[in-house]
């Protein structure tokens, strides 16, 4: 009898799956494990913040204590910080734990960014092109108050960690330099947007409640977003992958809040002069 061989329809030495396909399903299962990972050390590092020392906060604080030397010196540096000591001030008289807030100091540098920072210590930082973007005093105070807001919820130390947890888990997975390292430090990032979305609502809340003890009514607090508001071009959409609320929909958050408490408005205080003509230098000049 003639054998004739069977032809074989399958073969266990070469996949029937794409190796593309096999590489985005095992990049997939990856980044998965990672970001539950990551999501995972994310709760702890919020569940160890609220118990952290002041000390180590201090510490901490102490390593940008040299990066805005001086700039609390000028005019406009030494009025920001009388409008911030009067907030903190009027916060204590109804916070009992006096004892364990830091010193909060005011940085005014020059910049082209409409922003604000809190760092560790009580350093807010402020650039000097977002003053351009308020016309009152009151406004000016809902931007230190909004820091101060971050300040307690420590949504400042929570960032913190949470950014070098990130970095460590890339760093050990691909090593600091790798594409897909920067790949999976994209992802985890559009993660943590979501919480830093939800931060800065609180912070808006909080300093609105802070505004209005200290000034007794919450004029100028959506100053700053209906300026900025104006001149943004970017469609609700983007704001997706911006760290940033919609500043229409901060605006929005304040006026439920408003008409939930029964804030009163009344007549601001017009900007100090000392804040005209502030330098602005743009990012990356080198001066």
């Amino acid at each position: 009898m003639k054998y004739t061989a069977k032809e074989l329809k399958r073969n266990v030495n070469v996949s029937r799956i794409s190796p593309i396909k096999e590489f985005f399903i095992l990049l997939g299962g990856v980044l998965g494990i990672v970001i539950l990972v990551y999501v995972a050390l994310g709760f702890a590092v919020d569940f160890i913040v609220p118990g952290l020392p002041s000390e180590i906060e201090q510490n901490l604080g102490s390593l940008y204590s040299g990066i805005y030397v001086n700039t609390e010196k000028t005019g406009a540096g030494i009025r920001l910080q009388k409008i911030l000591d009067e907030l903190v001030e009027k916060n204590l008289l109804i916070n009992s734990r006096r004892q364990e807030e830091p010193a909060y100091k005011v940085h005014l540098v020059p910049h082209s960014q409409a922003n604000a920072i809190a760092l560790p210590g009580g350093n807010i930082v402020i650039f000097s092109a977002l003053i351009k973007e308020v016309d009152s005093e009151n406004a000016l105070a809902f931007v230190l108050a909004h820091e101060l807001g971050h300040f307690a919820n420590k949504d400042h130390l929570r960032g913190l960690g949470r950014r070098l947890v990130l970095l460590s888990i890339s760093t050990a997975l691909l090593g600091a330099d790798s594409s897909a390292s920067s790949f999976i430090m994209s992802s985890l990032l559009n993660v943590e947007m979501k919480f830093s979305r939800r931060q800065e609502t609180m912070a808006d809340i909080w300093a609105l409640d802070l505004l209005n003890r200290r000034y007794g009514h919450i004029s100028g607090a959506s100053e700053f977003f209906e300026n900025m508001s104006k001149k943004e071009k970017r469609s609700r959409i983007l704001y997706y992958f911006a760290i940033h609320p919609y500043p229409e929909d901060r605006i929005n958050a304040l006026e439920d809040r408003i008409q939930e408490k029964g804030y009163l408005e009344k007549e601001k205080i017009p900007l100090d002069k000392v804040f005209e003509n502030l330098p602005v230098i743009p990012a990356g000049s080198g001066k």
